[in-house]
């Protein structure tokens, strides 16, 4: 098997501001994405001189949101390298190798890992790049070096230590940064029509409050649900499952889950159509159960059975709604989304934006920042970078090529330089 190690050369990681060394790549932010650009860097031998900065102590992905048997929605083959390099050292495959479970994995006859499983993958992958890795360190400025006249050829990346809270500069060619979070504006608002008296925990909290909120009760706890993402999903369907809960209501805006909406006690009246005669055939097929994701069945199936197994008492309830309020009156605890601040916000990009053009996207998990005529030097390059999560439930299938792509485009440097990180591998 090969082995990956560092080469002689390869120094700390710590610096100070007088000493600003340069790097060909810098990420900030340490997730799948970035992962999977350093194991490209890997694969390809690459020379090049990389730092990742990581806010967060250690690796993790989506913890928070990893309920009990739940199943990645993609096949183990769009992983970090897989569709990239199928001879990685770094694919799912060689994983489950390395774990000695290859043949039970096979044996189950489905290609959705476990989540729990896949996170473990996901570390494993990280702990191979501790060298070229610094948690706890926060990037909190980006601005352009370029002399008068001329075009920007550099980065200057303001790190802040988050145990010493310190601050130090590195420099860098080349920049991948996380896309920014999306905001939802009107998933903001229906939170703050929560009533102010009603029990609210985020859908961060759940898993460490789960068995809290499955203990036997009388009478039995009304709960309910508020938001339109893969999590509240799951969690609704999780609350399903579980027998000592009484009336669940599931409270979202989104239309792609209106199938859940023939579920509720009272049936809606059919808009008006034309005869067939008449009517354009359409030219998508009507949506059925059987078009539907597993998750999709298991609710039906689990609300069904709520409601036989209790004689009709309790029930599932969805609201297509944009206010909470009346909603949930009648449930005792609300769990509602958590929403993630906007990178955007943070000032990451003050000093870059005058600067900026706009983003040509190059697929699903990477935009390519384009800038103004004459701005920024050819081989000057910044990128961003999403794995399309989906709150842990995916990542983006082209992942593992965008981040080759990305590693392609590197224009190297000399290397070999005192107080530079390089990646190399011995196979």
């Amino acid at each position: 098997m090969a082995t990956l190690e560092q080469t002689p050369n390869l120094q700390s990681a710590t610096h100070t501001a007088n000493q600003q060394p340069t790097y060909d790549l810098i990420c900030v932010g340490f997730g799948p994405a970035q992962l999977a650009t350093a194991i490209a860097l890997r694969d390809s031998h690459s020379q090049a001189r990389v730092l990742f900065l990581e806010r967060k102590p250690e690796f993790s992905w989506h913890p928070s949101s990893i309920l009990p048997r739940t199943r990645m929605e993609n096949a183990f083959v769009y992983d970090l390298a897989t569709t990239r390099n199928p001879r990685s050292e770094f694919t799912y495959v060689n994983y489950l190798h390395t774990k000695e479970r290859i043949v039970e994995f096979a044996n189950m006859s489905i290609l959705q890992p476990l989540r729990e499983e896949f996170d473990e993958y996901l570390k494993w992958c990280a702990e191979k790049f501790q060298g070229v890795t610094k948690y706890g360190s926060e990037a909190v400025g980006i601005v352009p070096i370029r002399e008068e006249g001329m075009p920007v050829k550099q980065w200057t990346v303001a790190v802040k230590d988050s145990k010493s809270g310190s601050q130090y500069v590195v420099r860098a060619r080349s920049i991948a940064v996380p896309s920014p979070a999306f905001k939802d504006r009107h998933l903001q608002q229906s939170l703050l029509g929560i009533p102010s008296g009603q029990s609210v925990i985020s859908t961060e909290e759940y898993l460490e409050r789960r068995q809290e909120l499955r203990l036997p009760r009388e009478p039995r706890l009304n709960t309910s649900v508020v938001g339109s993402s893969d999590q509240s999903i799951e969690i609704l369907d999780d609350l399903l499952k579980c027998p000592q809960l009484g009336n669940i209501t599931f409270i979202t805006e989104s239309e792609a889950l209106a199938p859940l909406k023939i579920l509720n006690d009272e049936a809606s009246r059919p808009p008006p159509r034309l005869c067939s005669i008449w009517a354009r055939p359409s030219s998508e097929p009507a949506p059925s159960l059987a078009n539907s994701s597993e998750l999709i069945k298991s609710i039906y199936a689990s609300a069904y059975e709520k409601q036989v197994a209790s004689k009709g008492h309790y029930s599932l309830h969805v609201v297509m709604a944009k206010d909470a309020a009346e909603p949930s009156l009648q449930s005792d605890i609300a769990i509602v989304e958590k929403q993630d601040a906007s990178l955007s916000s943070s000032g990451l990009f003050h000093d870059v934006d005058p600067l900026i053009l706009g983003c040509r996207q190059k697929g699903k998990s990477l935009e390519e920042v384009q800038f103004k005529r004459g701005a920024v030097a050819e081989g000057c390059k910044m990128w961003m970078m999403s794995a399309s999560s989906g709150g842990g439930r995916s990542l983006a299938r082209d992942i593992a090529v965008r981040a080759g792509e990305v590693v392609d485009a590197l224009p190297l440097s000399d290397g070999g330089k005192e107080g530079v990180m390089v990646i190399s591998a011995r196979m």
